[in-house]
Order: structure tokens, then sequence, then C-alpha cells
């Protein structure tokens, strides 16, 4: 296993020891063991179940109380997360929920906000990161989490102008959260501040990355068929640099399905797979469940 699909490995292993998907994940699992026939998902298959979070989630969604909503809001980062990093794999993009010890310190840099000598940084749920294509990345991998991380931080250093980064934000309610990130989009993309402000530190800034996307991510829990190409909360995030996605089949003018961002915002991972991503991922999740099913399908 090379140092790309090692991290994929601990970013997913760790997800999925969350008490919070303990408690969901022998919910969900038939759910995907039903569209898949039991078998590993073919590329068709993996499309299918993008169509379909919005029903899988539903089945362990519970009330509105405060912590039903705080927990649900981590249940469906995580199936999200579990989900692009399986439709990557094999691929240089790993997405990662954040955590300080899983990010290359100058990606957190790029994307820090300062004001004066406070800094702070985006909600950023999950970072998706396109690690340049580098022989010690390809090579098998086999040190320690602190090597590994040593490794791809020493990559990301030296060739930051070929990586690139993706800020995932993924709220279960549409309605709240929508101007969140329409905001954070907003301050990514301004040239400059009339106050006290910056974006990046430590020489690192995210407009030198090859590409810089933020998108949104949403259930949503209120009936999607309450959304309208007019409907506030869809007006303020059409125009996000990376897009507007749901668990459901794409809608016109609303949102696209959860899959259209590996081909809109990871293009460049997406077009890495040697014979094309349709006829090797189903390849690339052949092997590792015969190695480890550590995305426990």
């Amino acid at each position: 296993m090379n140092a790309v699909e090692q991290l994929r490995k601990v970013v997913v292993t760790d997800l999925l020891s969350l008490g919070t998907m303990k408690k969901v994940w022998p919910i969900w699992k038939p759910s995907f063991q039903q569209i898949t026939n039991g078998k590993p998902p073919t590329a068709k298959e993996l499309q299918v179940i993008g169509n379909e979070l919005y029903n899988i989630f539903k089945t362990t969604s519970s009330g509105r109380g405060q912590s039903d909503v705080s927990g649900g809001g981590a249940a469906w980062e995580a199936l999200v997360c579990w989900y692009l990093n399986l439709c990557l794999l094999g691929s240089n993009t790993v997405v990662i929920k954040s955590k300080k010890a899983n990010i290359p310190p100058s990606i957190s840099y790029a994307i820090s906000v300062n004001y004066g000598n406070f800094s702070s940084n985006t909600e950023s749920d999950l970072l998706a990161i396109t690690f340049p294509v580098d022989p010690a990345l390809s090579a098998d991998f086999s040190g320690s989490h602190s090597e590994l991380m040593g490794l791809l931080s020493d990559i990301v250093d030296s060739r930051f102008i070929e990586t690139e980064l993706g800020i995932i934000q993924c709220k279960t309610n549409w309605n709240d959260n929508a101007q969140i990130p329409m905001l954070w989009d907003l301050i990514y993309a301004s040239s400059g501040f009339s106050s006290n402000a910056t974006v990046g530190s430590n020489g690192f800034s995210h407009t030198k990355l090859k590409k810089f996307t933020y998108s949104f991510v949403t259930v949503p829990t209120v009936k999607p068929e309450t959304f309208k190409p007019t409907s506030t909360s869809v007006m303020r995030v059409k125009n996000l640099s990376g897009g507007n996605y749901w668990g459901l089949p794409s809608k016109t003018g609303i949102a696209s399905n959860i899959f259209n961002i590996i081909q809109s915002n990871f293009s460049t991972s997406h077009n890495l797979y040697p014979n094309g991503w349709h006829k090797d991922i189903g390849n690339e999740i052949a092997a590792m469940l015969k190695k480890e099913n550590y995305f426990i399908l």
C-alpha cells in the first residue's frame, strides 16, 4: 500500500471507529449491500449509491433535538467522507475529516483566516487533498503514522503549487446553514479586505495551490421537493466555487448528485486512472477487499 492509500486507510478507519458510526453502520451497511447484491460495488453501482445517500441516511435520522441535530451532522459528514474515499480509491485524492494529525500543516496554514493576531479556520468539515504525482507517493509504504505524515507534508511543502485542495462543508439542514459556505467562499475569493484581515499564514496561501474549491454537501433533512431554484437557501450556494451537492439525483438549478463532485473538483485524480475510472475503480475495490476490508463493505 502506498503512502496516499495508507492515509486513506487511516482516515476511513478513524471514521468507522467513531461512536456515532458504530451505532448507524449496522443499519446502513445492508442498504449498500442491497444495491450491490452483496458483491463489491461496480462503477455504476457507486453512482447509484450517490443517488441513495439521502434515503440511506434517513434510515437512522430522528428528531430535531440538539443532540439529534449534532449527532446527525456528524453521521452525515462521516457518510460523505466514506463514500467519496471509496469512489476515489487508488487515486491521489484523499478526503479527510478535519483532524490535525491527518492534515499536512501547510494545508492548514493556507486556509487560515487571520484577524489581527487572531487566527481562525473555516468550518471545513472535510478537506479533499489531491497530492502531486510523485515516485515517493506511489512506492509501498510501511512506516509509522508520524513518518507517513512527515513524507506527505514534505511533498506538499515542496510541491505546493502542484497540490489541489477542496473544502467540503457538510450540513444536514440546508435552510439553517446555507449562508455559512456562501460567506466563507466569498472570503476565499476576495483579493483583499479593508479591515486588518488576511488569508494564509507561514508563507502558504490557498491562492498558490494548483486548484482550490469550496463546496456544500447536504442531505437535506427537510423535504427535497420544497426547494426551488429561487429559494433563498438555493440562491446562497448556487455560485460556490466547488458547487452544491446533495444525496439525491441531480436536479437542475437546485443541486447536483454528490457523485458529480468527483469529476468536477477532483478531475486531476479522476483522469489518472490508466484505463478510465469506470473500468479501474472496480479493480481497486476488489484489491482492497482482498487485502483488508477497511471500508467494512
